[in-house]
C-alpha cells in the first residue's frame, strides 16, 4: 500500500537526499537525450558522466561512513552511532546518559566518555575520509569518461573511413561491369555515400555541497574544449539554484501564500498533518493541555529535554516523534532478519542529536495552527474542511517545489545547451569527435 502521506513528508524533508536524487534524476535524463540529438559519442559521454555521477554524489559519502564505522570505529570499540554534538553541553549529555535506552547503550556513552578527544577526532577523520574520497572517485569518473569517450571515437571515425572506402570500391566495380555489358547505356551518376547519422537517445545533504562544489570545479576544469566549458557552466549554474536554493524558497513562498490567503500554516511534517492524531487532539481540545505542559517545561534545556523522556503521550513531542526529530532506539534483529523492516522501541535513542531549538519550532507552528483551526470553527468551517484544506496547500507546496526544480533541470537547462549548439552551425558537432578527426587526418590514419 502506497503511503501518500510518507512520500510527500520525504519529498518535502529539506534534510533529506530523496528531493534532490529526484531533482537531479531529471537533469539527467534531460542532459542525456539533449547530448544524443548532438550525436551518439557525446550521448554515450554524458550517459556516463551524469549516471555515474549522480552515484557517486547520492551514495558515495553513505557508503563510505558505513566502511569507516565499520573499520575504524569498530577496532576502536566505539559505537559509531553517537553523535558528537551530543558532547557540547555537559549537563544535556548526562541526561543522555540518564536516559540511555538499555544498559549496552549506555556502556558505550560512558567510554565515549573516557575517550572523548579520541572519539571526536575519529568522527571528525570520518568526515574527511568519507568526502575526499568520493570526490577522488568522481575525479577519476572523469578521467575514465575521457579516455574512453576519446578511444571510442577514434575507433568509430577509423571504421567509419574504411567502410566509406570498401564501399566506394564495390562502386567503382559495379560500374566497370555495366560499362562492359552495355556500352551504349547511360553513364549513371555515382557519388560516394557520405555517413550522415543522426543519434537520438535519452540521457549528495550538507555535505553535498562540498561534493558539489568539487564535482563543478572538477568539471569546468577539465573540460575538453570552450564548447565543453560553457556546457557545464550552463548545467552547474542551473544545479547550484535549483537543487539547493529555489527549491526551499518556492515552497516558503507557497506556505506563505497559505497563510495569507487562506489563514492555514502549513510547515508541520506530512505525515502529521495527514497522521489524524493531531486533528483529534485538536477536536478533543487535549492540546491545550500538552501545549500548557510544554511551555512549563520551556525553562532551560535541561529541563526541555527530560521533558521529551517523561511524557512520550504529549502532543509536541509525538509531532517531533512523527518528523524524526526524535529519533527512536532500534529493535535488535538477528543475522537472519537482515532483511526485515526495522522496527523500533518505546524509547528514545539518546545517541543520536536532538535539536531542541527544532523542537521548539514544532510547538510554535502547533500552537499557531491550533489558533487558526479555532478561527475556522467560528467561521463555521468544520474540522474536517480545515485539515483537508490544509493537506492540500501542504501537498502544492510539496509538488510545486520538486516539480518547478525538476522542470529547470530537466528541461530547460537541457533547452538551452541544445538550442545554443543547434543554432550555431560550427557548434553543432561535438568538438571532440571533431579535434579527433583532425589528429586523425594528420596521422595520416585517415583522408
Amino acid at each position: 500500500m502506497v503511503n501518500v502521506a510518507k512520500i510527500f513528508s520525504t519529498l518535502g524533508n529539506p534534510n533529506s537526499l530523496v528531493p534532490l536524487g529526484v531533482k537531479d534524476l531529471a537533469g539527467t535524463s534531460g542532459m542525456t537525450a539533449g547530448s544524443y540529438i548532438t550525436g551518439k559519442e557525446e550521448g554515450k559521454d554524458r550517459l556516463i558522466d551524469e549516471v555515474g555521477t549522480e552515484l557517486i554524489w547520492l551514495l558515495g559519502i553513505p557508503a563510505l561512513k558505513l566502511v569507516y564505522d565499520n573499520t575504524v570505529f569498530k577496532a576502536l570499540k566505539l559505537d559509531a552511532k553517537f553523535d558528537p554534538r551530543n558532547l557540547k553541553d555537559k549537563d544535556i549529555f548526562n541526561k543522555i546518559k540518564e536516559y540511555a535506552p538499555d544498559e549496552k547503550v549506555k556502556a558505550s556513552i560512558e567510554k565515549i566518555e573516557k575517550n572523548e578527544k579520541l572519539f571526536k577526532n575519529t568522527a571528525s577523520c570520518r568526515f574527511v575520509f568519507s568526502t575526499a574520497l568520493t570526490i577522488a572517485s568522481y575525479i577519476m569518473l572523469t578521467k575514465f569518461k575521457q579516455k574512453y569517450t576519446e578511444k571510442q571515437i577514434r575507433q568509430n571515425l577509423i571504421d567509419e573511413y574504411n567502410q566509406n572506402k570498401t564501399n566506394e570500391a564495390k562502386q567503382n566495380s559495379t560500374v566497370n561491369e555495366q560499362e562492359k555489358s552495355n556500352e551504349n547505356a547511360t553513364q549513371p551518376s555515382f557519388k560516394g555515400l557520405a555517413s550522415a547519422i543522426e543519434y537520438f537517445a535519452f540521457s549528495p545533504v550538507r555535505n553535498m555541497w562540498l561534493l558539489e562544489g568539487a564535482i563543478t570545479t572538477t568539471r569546468l576544469k577539465d573540460s575538453r574544449s570552450p564548447q565543453e566549458f560553457i556546457g557545464y557552466a550552463i548545467k552547474e549554474a542551473f544545479a547550484w539554484t535549483f537543487l539547493y536554493f529555489a527549491g526551499a524558497k518556492i515552497q516558503n513562498a507557497i506556505e506563505k501564500h497559505a497563510k495569507e490567503k487562506y489563514n492555514k500554516s502549513i510547515g508541520l511534517d506530512a505525515r502529521v498533518i495527514e497522521g489524524g492524531e493531531l486533528q483529534k487532539a485538536f477536536e478533543n481540545g487535549s492540546i491545550e493541555k500538552c501545549l500548557e505542559e510544554f511551555k512549563v517545561a520551556n525553562t532551560s534545556n535541561v529541563n526541555l529535554y527530560e521533558f521529551l523522556h517523561k511524557n512520550p503521550d504529549n502532543m509536541v513531542v509525538k509531532t517531533a516523534k512523527q518528523s524524526d526529530i526524535i529519533a527512536m532506539y532500534p529493535k535488535e534483529k538477528k543475522w537472519y532478519q537482515i532483511f526485515k523492516k526495522k522496527e523500533y522501541t518505546n524509547k528514545i535513542d539518546t545517541r543520536k542529536f536532538i535539536d531542541l531549538e527544532d523542537i521548539k519550532g514544532v510547538e510554535n507552528k502547533i500552537k499557531e495552527l491550533y489558533s487558526q483551526y479555532k478561527e475556522a470553527l467560528k467561521k463555521g468551517e468544520t474540522s474536517e474542511k480545515f485539515f483537508a484544506g490544509v493537506k492540500r496547500l501542504k501537498r502544492k507546496s510539496i509538488a510545486a517545489n520538486i516539480g518547478s526544480c525538476a522542470l529547470a533541470l530537466g528541461v530547460i537547462s537541457p533547452g538551452i545547451m541544445l538550442a545554443k549548439r543547434l543554432l550555431f552551425k560550427d557548434d553543432a558537432e561535438f568538438q571532440t569527435k571533431k579535434d579527433i578527426r583532425e589528429q586523425l587526418i594528420d596521422e595520416g590514419v585517415i583522408a
